[in-house]
């Protein structure tokens, strides 16, 4: 398989599976990949359904969902990533600096 992204850290892990921030070759871009272990149809069934869930709150969760895959095993979710973290931590940095918070912004 031809590399595609290269790895910068580990973002952190839960029972189903552990995020990476990663840099996708192609683009210089930073984005996060959700890696989930598949070793059943179960566990597959789990990852697709995890996948369309954030697909369909992508809204709520401010962060792109730009795809998903599976390969040797591995299912991942290619989303997004937010540098300056999630939204409620932005806007208390803005809070802090005295910038006033707009949609705009």
């Amino acid at each position: 398989m031809l590399k595609k992204s290269d790895f910068i850290r580990a973002l952190g892990h839960g029972s189903f599976g552990s995020a990476f921030l990663v840099t996708e070759i192609a683009s210089g871009r930073q984005l996060i990949w959700k890696r989930m272990t598949i070793v059943s149809k179960e566990d597959r069934r789990m990852a697709l359904s995890e996948a369309e869930i954030l697909k369909k709150e992508q809204k709520r969760i401010l962060s792109l969902i730009l795809g998903s895959f599976e390969d040797e095993g591995q299912f991942y979710i290619l989303m997004e990533y937010c540098d300056k973290g999630d939204l409620r931590q932005y806007i208390n940095r803005l809070r802090k600096l005295g910038a006033v918070i707009n949609e705009d912004v």
